[in-house]
């Protein structure tokens, strides 16, 4: 495997959040985030919901659903998944997996491809995401 070009640059805030279950297994919260950025150098905004298991070890796994919209209107589906080892600082740093979907001819060739990423939260809720071409 080899990492291409950076595709995807963002910054933004988390919105709102909800816990859904805590048990044994951890605790299931529900995150909403707003991003924006770039995708190949063209200023975009994400929205994503997400949600985040955090288990008894402090690991957490998140997956999610979110729709980018481009500056010039072209709109990008997105689901993705990552893990994170326990906050370091109370950050947590995940690695990421996104599929990018789109109708748009400009951006088709995401259709085919996943993109490898990291993703940051901060306890402040800011956050950053950055995401590679898996090639």
């Amino acid at each position: 495997m080899a990492l291409g070009d950076l595709i995807l640059d963002e910054a933004g805030q988390v919105t709102g959040t909800r816990v859904l279950s805590t048990d044994a297994s951890g605790t299931n919260i529900e995150l909403s985030l707003q991003l924006t950025g770039t995708i190949r150098g063209v200023p975009q905004s994400t929205m994503w919901t997400y949600t985040t298991l955090t288990r008894p070890d402090g690991s957490i796994y998140g997956n999610g659903q979110g729709v980018m919209t481009t500056q010039d209107g072209d709109v990008i589906h997105l689901i993705g998944h990552g893990s994170s080892g326990p906050a370091e600082g109370d950050t947590a740093r995940f690695c990421t997996m996104l599929h990018p979907h789109s109708t748009s001819e400009k951006y088709a060739d995401l259709n085919t491809i996943g993109l490898v990423g990291e993703y940051e939260v901060a306890p402040d809720g800011s956050a950053t995401n950055k995401a590679w071409e898996w090639k």
